[in-house]
């Protein structure tokens, strides 16, 4: 045995025995009372609105925010103060509106930052140039997880910073999965073992992953038999000894998004998508410095531009975090170190609608998840350098690479080719580096820190960039506590994000779609959509489709309905198709030829909502093809 175990691997033993005995035994037991307990107190429910004693509709409150006109029209009257103020044709000063927290990026960290600031008591505002969601944060894995290669990274390569994101992360994935029941869950993943050294190795990571979250509310990691193994997953090669199973969360990544946007926005915050900063405000300061007093922005949708004024702005725009910092100094160097994350996605019968696959090396050293995700396989991911470019689109040999991978692990009878690919897509990482970002000495990327980063400008920008979707909330909290502190505001209340449910989550259980079968006369999977994408909220959607007669599915073959178009535009700002199909339902990350399928259908609907002429119904189908074009392969 002693041969066997190499110098790199014995640190992992000596420090898995001194912690298996503590996991190992811990946590089921109470995991099994907090699942039996939530699924009596859903029984109970369900039986006392199928007996009447409750109705819905007095128990669910629907959500309430300003729709994108009453924003903007707030927006004006902001502007217009401030302008007059400048031109010293403001009589009554005290009428002054001043934001305390301009957020600008409506990604997970933007919206995240926005909630956090907005719940605390302060006054926001969040501009983002696209839509919430339509960069970085609707192209993840899906994951919600603490990053099980980070703790080996930490453990074989000593570094502690890797250590301390995992246990944030760790940390936070419970936070995640509490808010937002609805759209995320806990999910088993198997990591297949050829070898009694292997299965050793991956047994003891993972019991040490379990041990750095000591909590019962995420069950802990088992060995499983090659038996049960193969029966799961009937397209593993020959030759398995076991597997280890371990436990991580998954969640709908932009639905997640468009919630945080959605519960800042109920909270009191101005959420504008399709809003572009396009200068910054300064004021000079006796000491000959420029002091940072706001933004200039442009509504992308007419054209029209508002002067908001605001103690303080934050830059959380990700990758494209740089070109807000030039704005605010020219000389200013970059800090992103960018890396291109490609997923494709495959038919749904390759793996348990329950239960993921990790293959824990690729041939470059690499690790690749193979995930259920809304009915279809989700596999991924690259990492390469990456140019910062606004709509990535993945590269050929990503999608051979990881079709490939995956035929690592196959048996000989399962053919696998870009002809089974229903859509792919590549989403580009924030990595911030320490090192200089051009030249030929840099780091590859899969070596750069996930941690965040938090800078202030001397002007006062304050820019957060970095981390991992998993990580917002946290991120989020320390960029607010910064704000505080550095422009001396106070605040009513401390973060409060740790317990506070997102949109759709709070009065969500896990039967509901029994309710909606019920009393909307819905097809189960229609009803396991809506109840998973809208919680608590989905009764307000199906009853909208009774009413208008738009229960009817947008494409055959998915749960989507027309329904959830007019639910978009009028409750959750969905200003194009394009938000529709790929952010509000996630159709074109599923299925690119049925998502271009529905467009004139969405197309249709959104018109009259949104008085579109039949030029501008053209120009939104070609603007919604091109799109599409990102979600295949060059």
């Amino acid at each position: 045995m002693n041969q066997l175990l190499s110098k790199s691997f014995k640190p992992l033993v000596v420090a898995g025995v001194a912690v298996i005995g503590i996991s190992a035994f811990s946590g089921n037991r109470a995991y099994e009372e907090y699942r039996n307990e939530r699924e009596a107190i859903s029984k109970k429910m369900i039986n006392d609105l199928n007996e009447n004693k409750i109705n819905m509709f007095d128990y669910v409150k629907e959500c309430k925010t300003l729709g994108r006109d009453e924003q903007l029209s707030k927006l004006n009257k902001l502007s217009k103060v401030y302008n007059k103020q400048k031109l010293n044709e403001q009589e009554n000063q005290e009428e002054l509106i001043d934001l305390d927290l301009i957020v600008i990026g409506g990604g997970a960290t933007g919206t995240g930052v926005a909630l956090d600031a907005q719940s605390r008591g302060m006054k926001v505002a969040l501009f983002e140039k696209y839509d919430f969601s339509s960069g970085t944060s609707s192209k993840s894995t899906k994951l919600v997880h603490g990053g099980i290669r980070y703790l080996e990274s930490a453990i074989m390569k000593l570094r502690p910073s890797e250590l301390t994101l995992v246990k944030e992360a760790l940390r936070e994935r419970s936070n995640l999965l509490n808010n937002a029941p609805h759209l995320s869950r806990q999910l088993p993943i198997v990591i297949p073992a050829y070898s009694i050294f292997d299965a050793s190795k991956f047994w003891i990571g993972c019991k040490l992953y379990d041990f750095f979250y000591p909590f019962n509310d995420i069950p802990k990691s088992y060995l499983q038999t090659s038996a049960q193994t193969y029966k799961e997953f009937p397209f593993l090669r020959e030759g398995l000894v076991s597997s280890v199973v371990y436990y991580d969360g998954q969640h709908n990544d932009s639905r997640m998004n468009v919630s945080l946007a959605l519960t800042a926005a109920q909270q009191g915050a101005l959420t504008l998508n399709y809003t572009e900063v396009v200068e910054l405000i300064k004021e000079d300061k006796t000491n000959n410095k420029q002091q940072l007093k706001g933004v200039i922005i442009k509504d992308r949708l007419t054209g029209k531009k508002y002067s908001v004024p605001a103690k303080c702005v934050v830059n959380a725009t990700g990758p494209y975090c740089d070109s807000i910092r030039n704005l605010d100094d020219p000389r200013t160097d970059p800090i992103i170190t960018a890396s291109s994350g490609v997923h494709i996605m495959l038919p749904g019968n390759l793996i348990p609608s329950d239960k993921g696959f990790l293959n824990p090396k690729t041939k470059d050293g690499r690790v690749l998840f193979i995930l259920p995700f809304e009915g279809k396989t989700l596999v991924g991911t690259t990492d390469d350098p990456s140019p910062i470019i606004e709509n990535p689109q993945p590269l050929e040999k990503d999608v051979e690479f990881i079709l490939d991978s995956i035929k690592e692990y196959s048996n000989p009878n399962v053919k696998l080719d870009k002809s089974q690919v229903l859509a792919c897509w590549s989403g580009i990482r924030p990595l911030v580096s320490d090192e200089p970002t051009q030249g030929d000495n840099k780091k590859s990327t899969s070596q750069v820190t996930r941690s965040h980063s938090l800078r202030m400008s001397e002007s006062g920008l304050i820019t957060i960039v970095g981390g991992k979707w998993t990580t917002y909330r946290s991120m989020a909290e320390a960029t607010v506590n910064l704000v505080c502190s550095k422009h001396d505001i106070f605040t009513p209340k401390g973060c409060i994000t740790k317990n506070l449910p997102l949109i759709g989550g709070e009065k969500y259980y896990n039967t509901l779609n029994q309710y909606l079968i019920k009393n909307f006369n819905l097809p189960e999977d229609i009803a396991e959509h809506l109840a998973h994408s809208y919680g608590d909220q989905a009764p307000f959607v199906a009853k909208l489709g009774n009413e208008n007669g738009s229960n009817k599915r947008l494409v055959e073959g998915y749960p989507y309905i027309e329904a959830e178009v007019t639910y978009g535009v009028k409750k959750e700002y969905a200003c194009t198709a394009e938000d529709i199909i790929g952010r509000r339902t996630r159709l074109s990350f599923l299925d690119h030829d049925k998502a271009e399928i529905a467009l004139p259908k969405i197309i249709n609907i959104m018109a009259p909502l949104l008085k579109w002429s039949n030029e501008r119904k053209k120009e939104e189908l070609k603007n919604s093809q091109n799109y599409l074009k990102t979600m295949t392969s060059k």
